[in-house]
């Protein structure tokens, strides 16, 4: 009986010590922390979406109110329909400029195209929040002296207010303008990489086949990039549904209508959330805006399934 005990705990101890086990372990720590930071605050918003709720240790359970509350909410529709539309037309733009540049680079055969890299990756260094206030302050200024109202007045155009305007679509078209020429970063630095990733004896078969530069870009290049591209979409509706930079720094939802104590004109719900729990809009909502934040969790979702599909229907076709 004990030569089995012995036989056991030395059985045990060499499955504790297998590969697998040590890689587990070493994988713990990681996987505590996941759980702590951002497993643990999912799990409590969405107990707390069923509360009333101010912040603190006490929360009532009043069901599914909030919920509720929420398809009542004509401010949070009119922000869902400005993220939405924001979202789309800036990963429209964004793509299609990074692409643009990458098949430059693709196609710019020069020994200073490393150069040319690095100068177009170079601005991703500097803190988005010093571009943005660069934007504001100088080029979109509302002021005479700004650089967009100096090249209107060369040619005979009035000057615009920009971000703010009280036009919501002067302010709409300030935002897209943002950014300018929307190219440079690291995502041109994927599309590139997929591009040089596309086998040369493709390249040269569409050059004896007498295809023209666009119709290799249409017909070989943009297919073979797939991945790339379902990967930028997929992060960008993630991003683009959550942020509210442009709002938090500049233009606080104006102009537009005021609902509550807040304007919609580009009011997103990521903001009208932040408002929500610093108190800016009405004392004690955090279980609302817990409510609002499992609403997009459950849009976001939605949306990254439906594209998955389409791609993964798109690549078998």
């Amino acid at each position: 009986m004990e030569a089995n005990m012995k036989k056991e705990k030395k059985d045990w101890k060499k499955l504790l010590l297998s590969k697998e086990n040590i890689g587990l372990l070493w994988i713990l720590p990681a996987l505590a922390l996941l759980c702590v930071f951002c497993l643990y605050p999912v799990i409590s918003a969405f107990y707390h979406s069923f509360t009333d709720w101010d912040g603190g240790i006490h929360a009532s359970f009043i069901g599914v109110q909030n919920y509720v509350e929420i398809f009542g909410d004509r401010l949070f529709w009119i922000s869902l329909l400005n993220v939405i539309i924001l979202t789309v037309v800036g990963m429209i733009i964004g793509n299609a400029a990074s692409i643009f540049l990458a098949e430059l680079m693709y196609n710019l055969k020069s020994r200073l195209s490393g150069v040319y890299r690095f100068l177009f990756v170079l601005p991703a260094m500097v803190p988005s929040i010093v571009v943005l206030l660069l934007w504001q302050k100088l080029i979109l200024s509302g002021s005479s002296s700004g650089v967009m109202n100096t090249i209107l007045r060369l040619f005979g155009l009035p000057p615009s207010e920009w971000f703010a305007s009280k036009s919501v679509v002067v302010v709409f078209i300030s935002i897209f303008f943002y950014g300018f020429p929307w190219m440079g970063g690291t995502s041109f630095l994927i599309y590139l990489a997929g591009l040089n990733g596309i086998d040369p004896s493709i390249i040269e078969a569409t050059k004896l086949d007498g295809l023209t530069t666009f119709g290799r870009v249409f017909r070989i290049d943009l297919p073979m990039i797939t991945g790339q591209l379902k990967y930028f979409l997929v992060m960008g509706f993630i991003g683009g549904l959550q942020n509210y930079t442009m709002q938090y720094a500049i233009t606080s939802g104006a102009p537009g209508e005021v609902i509550g104590s807040m304007q919609s004109g580009t009011m997103v719900p990521g903001f009208y959330i932040y408002q929500l729990i610093s108190g800016s809009s009405r004392e004690g909502a955090y279980g609302y805006a817990c409510a609002m934040g499992m609403v997009m969790f459950v849009i976001i979702l939605a949306i990254t399934i439906v594209n998955n599909k389409l791609v993964r229907s798109n690549d078998a076709d």
